[in-house]
Parts: C-alpha cells; structure tokens; sequence
C-alpha cells in the first residue's frame, strides 16, 4: 500500500531488487526508480523519511514523530515483560513505538502517531524509564531498608563478653 502510493502520487516506477533466502539482515538491496528527476528525487525523500522515521506525510498523512534518546539497558522497562507494556502504549494511545535495531538507519526509539497520542504516549514513556532509573531494587537499594532488621547495636555490658566474637 504504502509503494503503491508513493507510485501514483509521485508518477514514479519502484522496483526492489530480490534478497537471496537466509541472506543476512544488515544486507542491503538495491531500489530502482524510474521516473522524472524530480519526481525520483521526491520518491527518494519520502523513501528514506520512512526508513528514518517509519512515516512521511505523502504516505502517512496526518502522523508525526518524536525521536526520545533511550539508553539501550532501559529497552527492557519499555517493552516489559512479554512485550505487555510496549502492548500498553500501543494500543491506549493508538501509536507504533520502534526500538532501534543494529541493523536500523535511527538509533533513537521512535513514537509514531497523531500529535496529542504521540504527546502522551512520550510522557508516559519518559515517566517510565525515570522509574526505571530512580527506583533501584533488591541489593542495589538505597534507601536505608537494607540495614539491619534488628535495629541499632546495644551497649555492650559485662555478661556478655564471653559470648563476643572478636575479630
């Protein structure tokens, strides 16, 4: 749908070049395209917005995006477990969120969608990851909950001398 638009709205030819099974992902194939220059070069513009940004206005009128910069050891926390809070965002706001790949030309996440989804679905995820990033559990807590379930030492008196473990 979306090369067939940019055919007839562009008056452009797109041919893929055919990708030999169990080639490798980071491979790259070989686009024709025919047409006027300027034409071509429109069809080119809009072919790499949608390889950057997963969208361009010929194709996906209405829709824009915001690029947040994630740290890779935080992608976990947004696609949580079993991919449920990617699920969550996605379908509560209506938007596509791509987490880069090694193989993507954007190493930023992308939220793609309509300007007031794409707004609340960046603050839900910035909310997210702050957690993510403030809110340490188990032995790396900070909060003073690791100290000793028994409360402060007492003063030592004489009886129990003979019970110390000196070290």
């Amino acid at each position: 749908a979306v090369v067939r638009k940019i055919k007839e709205e562009l008056n452009v030819e797109i041919n893929f070049q055919d990708v030999p099974k169990g080639s490798l992902p980071s491979k790259k194939a070989k686009v024709t395209l025919a047409g006027s220059a300027a034409d071509v070069e429109k069809a080119k513009t809009v072919i790499n917005n949608i390889l950057m940004y997963c969208h361009d206005e010929l194709t996906h009128p209405g829709q824009v995006h915001e690029e947040l910069d994630i740290e890779p050891w935080a992608y976990r926390y947004l696609i949580g477990p079993g991919g449920c809070e990617m699920k969550h965002i996605q379908n509560n706001w209506k938007v596509r969120v791509n987490i880069p790949r090694e193989t993507s030309t954007n190493d930023k996440v992308l939220i793609v969608g309509e300007r007031d989804q794409v707004e609340r679905a960046k603050t839900y995820v910035e909310k997210l990851i702050w957690n993510a990033e403030n809110n340490a559990k188990g032995r790396d807590k900070a909060d003073g909950s690791t100290a000793d379930p028994w409360g402060a030492e007492e003063e030592q008196e004489a009886w129990m001398t003979p019970y110390m473990y000196k070290r």
